[in-house]
């Protein structure tokens, strides 16, 4: 069976730097293109699992992508949330002081999890599978209103 993934593949850029010499900026992520690339089992190049069907710039700014997956083993994993993390393989060329002079896509991977915080897919077969729940105490105060309104049925409270 097929199984469609979708997700995050890179957070937005850091607003101080580049946090690591593969990590992309606000530029590189609008220009990327993974359409076609080919999604891999933990960057392993001999364990090609399916293939990235587009990439686009998030709300965010991350870096989202969509891709296909045809190996049955890979689409059990998925399916059990063994692998449910992103990652991006770039190839990276430098000059001889280790400046990186070209960042390209080569590939994208499933994997355990991701190197990057957040990359995680988001969505299989365009069911969400990632959400957050807040319990906090602010988080789950009522607005004033609505706890008069309460108070004023609650029994107790008169």
């Amino acid at each position: 069976m097929v199984l469609e993934i979708r997700g995050t593949a890179h957070p937005p850029p850091p607003r101080g730097g580049r946090g690591g010499p593969a990590d992309l900026s606000a530029a590189e992520i609008a220009s990327t293109n993974l359409a076609g690339a080919p999604l891999l089992n933990e960057h392993d190049a001999q364990d090609r699992v399916g293939t990235c069907l587009a990439s686009w710039k998030g709300t965010d700014g991350s870096l989202r992508m969509s891709a296909r997956v045809d190996n049955a083993e890979a689409e059990r994993q998925i399916r059990n949330g063994t692998l449910r993390g992103l990652s991006l393989g770039t190839d990276l060329i430098m000059d001889e002081n280790q400046s990186v002079l070209f960042r390209g896509q080569a590939e994208c991977s499933i994997c355990e999890e991701g190197k990057r915080d957040g990359t995680w897919m988001t969505h299989i077969n365009n069911v969400p599978v990632m959400g957050r729940a807040n319990a906090s105490k602010r988080g789950a105060r009522r607005t004033p209103h609505a706890a008069r309104r309460a108070a004023r049925r609650a029994p107790w409270c008169r």
